[in-house]
């Protein structure tokens, strides 16, 4: 089982994708990457999931793309949020 780091959420939700599907190895099979040395990388030396594999990841584990990666998607607004409501004229 992975440690999670307070620090660090978007390592955090990785490490959940990962517990989700197995294992590191696991997660690369799911995704199409040919090495489980990819995860591996994301984890060690990157501390959160590659932009180019985030929507893989997240279709793969239910791991929201928001939660892996929130410097490129944002978390959405809720449906019942009076802000996100369109008016009807």
């Amino acid at each position: 089982m992975c440690q999670l780091e307070k620090s660090n959420p978007m390592l955090n939700a990785l490490n959940r994708a990962i517990e989700a599907v197995g294992s590191q190895t696991d997660l690369a099979k799911k995704i199409g990457l040919s090495k489980a040395s990819g995860i591996s990388v994301m984890v060690t030396r990157d501390k959160k999931a590659s932009a180019k594999w985030v929507a893989k990841i997240s279709q793969a584990t239910g791991v929201p793309c928001h939660e892996l990666r929130p410097d490129i998607f944002p978390t959405p607004e809720p449906a019942n949020d009076p802000s996100n409501q369109q008016s009807i004229a």
